[in-house]
């Protein structure tokens, strides 16, 4: 059984702005090159410049779609409806050992990883993405986050909602040429 969501997403109102990423702890994998950071709440994944280039795929600004502009969100008091949002395809899939996060397909995840995202995915939580940092990480180095707490208004401007799904094997549905990279 598949399990749609609405993935609400944030992106600075400056290039360059960026809430700081909360208490962590590290999961890499230096085989590939890829770091998690696991917090309260939110999961991380560290962008540095290999893993950008990946995410974007052409897509010099939006990171392959994650933070491109789309529909502006409901107006507030207004329900956001998942009706709305199922005609298009999901910005990121969860499957059993599978996260696609735009165009970068990571496969063999490590369970922590998995099982965190999929905590988030609990019933009546929100989801939102957006680019955070930590001053311990290198300087300009952004965090792609996923929380179920917004981040600062301040800083980020909402963008239309997007699909964040989950199944058992969910499988890719955007574009066509996908990057792939091992996880774990």
């Amino acid at each position: 059984m598949t399990d749609a969501r609405l993935l609400r997403r944030h992106r600075a109102y400056y290039p360059g702005w960026a809430q700081p990423f909360g208490l962590w702890e590290l999961l890499r994998d230096a085989r590939v090159d890829l770091r998690w950071l696991l917090g309260d709440g939110e999961i991380g994944l560290v962008l540095d410049p290999s893993v950008r280039t990946q995410l974007r795929g052409g897509d010099t600004e939006c990171l392959g779609g994650l933070f491109a502009d789309a529909a502006p969100p409901a107006p507030s008091g207004e329900p956001r409806r998942l009706a709305v949002a199922q005609s298009r395809p999901a910005l990121i899939d969860v499957g059993g050992e599978t996260l696609r996060l735009g165009r970068l397909t990571l496969r063999q995840c490590p369970a922590a990883i998995m099982d965190r995202v999929r905590r988030l995915l609990t019933p009546g939580a929100e989801v939102h993405l957006f680019e955070s940092f930590h001053p311990f990480l290198n300087p300009g180095t952004r965090i792609l986050t996923l929380s179920r707490r917004a981040p600062l208004a301040l800083v980020y401007r909402e963008l239309g909602p997007a699909l964040i799904r989950a199944a058992p094997l969910a499988t890719p549905t955007a574009p066509r040429r996908l990057l792939e990279a091992a996880c774990a």
